[in-house]
């Protein structure tokens, strides 16, 4: 299970949407995405490739905690 999957299995604040760009490619230049994993937080890209777990969680949460993530909610 990825990591994002499990924080959305521990939160009910959290939701995981796996994207397939190839698929879905409006989504990719919507949110920026130009490489593969990207995170995206509350429509703000939070992370690119693979980190180390608490990198990752403290990636997401600073960037949910951003100014700007009050106003994409």
């Amino acid at each position: 299970m990825s990591l994002s999957a499990r924080l959305a299995v521990e939160s009910p604040w959290i939701t995981t949407d796996v994207i397939n760009i190839a698929v879905l490619p409006y989504l990719a230049v919507r949110y920026g995405v130009d490489d593969i994993p990207t995170t995206v937080v509350n429509g703000h890209k939070a992370c690119v490739g693979t980190l180390l777990e608490d990198d990752f969680v403290r990636a997401v949460l600073d960037t949910a905690a951003a100014p700007h993530a009050a106003s994409s909610a």
